[in-house]
């Protein structure tokens, strides 16, 4: 028998077992942890995963009870597909939202990539899934798929619910650059930094024209960081402004305090 139930256990309490193995032989939780254990280790399919168990056989059976021994690769992979994700998806959410408290994670950011080689019917025209990355931990924290018809602007609220923000600075590109998106954050106890373009005409001139003002002073008062670089023939000068309670933004968009 292990010698304590592993932590992330109880997070996991609300999905119901799938039973596809008809023999019962292998506990969920068994599964799971082993999954988790292996993909952690770098594990990218189900022969990896029944391989890192079986040579990790031993360590595991201290956190995991295994009366049958290692899974095959089939029941990982029938078990696993045959959990429901969302449900799936919030537990995880909330097993990471825990670790966040632990390990101090404050910054995330919300991204989406395409996966080309598997088509959907979604506005990149495949597989699309959108990513909360826990960027000093290197931690994914959260994932959601596009779904059919789809695009990431519908897709991120999903994907934010199931985490906890408080204390966390949530970054997005510019197509999460939206008002709603901005005000569930807020709503959710986080803060925000959006890119903006030109998908927000109104909001984008807004901020060039208060970083236009703050110029014509030379950004008096304006918090300011510089950074040279010189290397393969090219000398880069970048500069960050920080304008604090900018004048003339659209109304809408809650909980702005700066542009930078």
């Amino acid at each position: 028998m292990p010698d304590q139930e592993p932590s992330f256990v109880r997070y996991f309490a609300a999905l119901p077992d799938p039973r596809v193995n008809r023999t019962k032989k292998h506990a969920l939780s068994d599964i799971l942890g082993v999954t988790l254990c292996a993909v952690i280790c770098g594990a990218d399919s189900f022969e990896e995963i029944e391989r890192f168990g079986d040579a990790r056989v031993d360590w595991l059976k201290r956190y995991f009870a295994l009366p049958n021994g290692i899974p095959s690769h089939d029941t990982f992979n029938r078990v696993l597909a045959a959990l429901d994700r969302k449900v799936f998806a919030a537990c995880f959410g909330r097993w990471m939202a825990d670790l966040n408290t632990v390990a101090g994670l404050k910054a995330i950011a919300i991204d989406g990539k395409a996966c080309r080689a598997a088509e959907g019917d979604t506005f990149s025209g495949c597989l699309h899934l959108v990513s909360a990355w826990a960027t000093e931990n290197g931690l994914i924290l959260g994932q959601e798929a596009v779904t059919d018809g789809g695009h990431e602007i519908t897709t991120i609220p999903v994907l934010l619910k199931a985490l906890d923000l408080k204390g966390a600075v949530v970054t997005i590109d510019a197509a999460g650059c939206q008002k709603a998106i901005v005000e569930q954050i807020r709503a959710q106890g986080g803060d925000y930094l959006v890119a903006v373009k030109g998908n927000q005409q109104s909001l984008h001139r807004a901020c060039i024209a208060a970083l236009a003002k703050a110029g014509e002073s030379e950004f008096a008062g304006c918090d300011m960081s510089a950074s040279v670089e010189d290397g393969h023939g090219r000398h880069e000068e970048r500069y960050v402004t920080v304008i604090r309670d900018p004048s003339g933004l659209p109304g809408g968009w809650t909980g702005v305090v700066a542009v930078r």
